[in-house]
């Protein structure tokens, strides 16, 4: 359970990250390319995604085709944890196109090709996720652990809400192995957020 401070210690990073970005005219969309000039459908961003060999935690940022993305979003992230020849995706993260994140969501085990994991151990790892990052995608890193951090409880509950939408297409189809590769569902559960709300209840409450 993460104290007041260390919810306000992540507020401030993250609102430090978006205006540093802000200062330079550069939104965090633009920086989650990793220096491309192109934002090309489906491709990955940063190229081969964004490893830490040593934690094992990764991330990528990408767009759907335009008939499948909400109208007011840009792209998003894709947070993973590797364990020995498998993954497990933690948490996806939708930014609008002023690169403020709009959305939480999981996805179905099909969409990253994950192995899913039973919600105690996804949000452990997100409990413990950081990244030793060097270059232009630092910031981008730390953006992310913090932001996990200030959503702590509305991405638990989406991970536990996760589990129990598997289980009840598990009963509907049969089996969980076809309710994880149904083509008919891709996210299973998700909310909206309000980053400037966030901010400013967590950096107000200093003492």
């Amino acid at each position: 359970m993460l104290t007041q401070s260390n919810l306000w210690l992540a507020a401030q990073e993250l609102a430090n990250i978006q205006m540093r970005y802000a200062e330079t005219g550069r939104t965090l969309n633009e920086a989650a390319l990793g220096g491309a000039r192109d934002f090309i459908e489906w491709q990955h961003y940063p190229n081969s995604d964004l490893v830490d060999e040593c934690s094992g935690y990764e991330f990528y940022y990408h767009a759907h085709s335009a008939d499948q993305m909400p109208l007011e979003e840009h792209g998003h992230f894709h947070v993973i944890k590797r364990e020995s020849n498998t993954f497990h995706h933690l948490i996806a993260i939708a930014l609008n196109q002023r690169g403020l994140p709009v959305r939480l969501f999981t996805t179905n085990q099909w969409v990253t090709g994950e192995e899913i994991v039973e919600s105690r151990l996804a949000i452990k790892s997100l409990g413990e996720f950081q990244m030793v990052v060097k270059g232009r995608m630092a910031p981008v890193s730390k953006w992310i652990g913090a932001l996990i951090k200030l959503f702590a409880v509305e991405i638990e509950g989406l991970i536990l809400e996760r589990d129990q939408k598997i289980t009840r297409l598990a009963a509907e189809q049969g089996n969980r192995e076809l309710a994880l590769n149904s083509r008919a569902h891709h996210v299973l559960t998700e909310c909206k957020i309000d980053l400037i709300g966030h901010l400013s209840d967590n950096l107000l409450e200093v003492n």
